[in-house]
């Protein structure tokens, strides 16, 4: 477990129950319910990620949450969601953030990930750029971001 800016860092077997409750209602809500995703939610890369979240003060809600993962020798985010609650705190930037602390303390260079087209600008304002040309994944327009962490 690591513990960056008030956002926690862990793989799924060393979340509590609780934990894991929270953060899966949180990706539940976001993109299934909001976003009408069909694809289920939780996959395998789940078993091999490490998961980014805050949950809130009495740890009944997860705030904000994402994962990582090594995929190819390529770190890969996705999965970022933020409560309705929370949105406008910053939470996203904040979380992106301490996941790339986390990263750069491992010595990863690169962090990338497969943003929806709609959020682009979020990840461009974190000094993510965009490789290739957008694709569609899940129904929805993405592109491939990356960012050095050099």
């Amino acid at each position: 477990m690591k513990q960056i800016n008030d956002f926690t860092l862990k793989k799924i077997d060393e979340m509590s129950g609780r934990e894991l409750f929270c953060t899966e209602r949180l990706r539940e809500e976001t993109f299934v319910t909001e976003q009408k995703i069909t694809l289920p939610e939780l996959d395998d890369q789940d078993l091999i990620a490490i998961q980014a979240y805050r949950l809130n003060d009495d740890q009944t809600n997860a705030l904000a949450t994402c994962r990582i993962f090594e995929e190819a020798g390529k770190w890969m985010l996705g999965r970022v969601a933020v409560s309705k609650a929370a949105r406008g705190m910053h939470l996203g930037s904040k979380m992106v953030e301490a996941v790339q602390e986390y990263l750069r303390e491992k010595g990863v260079a690169a962090l990338y990930c497969h943003a929806q087209m709609r959020v682009e600008p979020f990840y461009a304002k974190l000094g993510y750029h965009e490789i290739g040309e957008p694709f569609e994944e899940a129904g929805i327009q993405h592109i491939m971001m990356k960012k050095d962490l050099n």
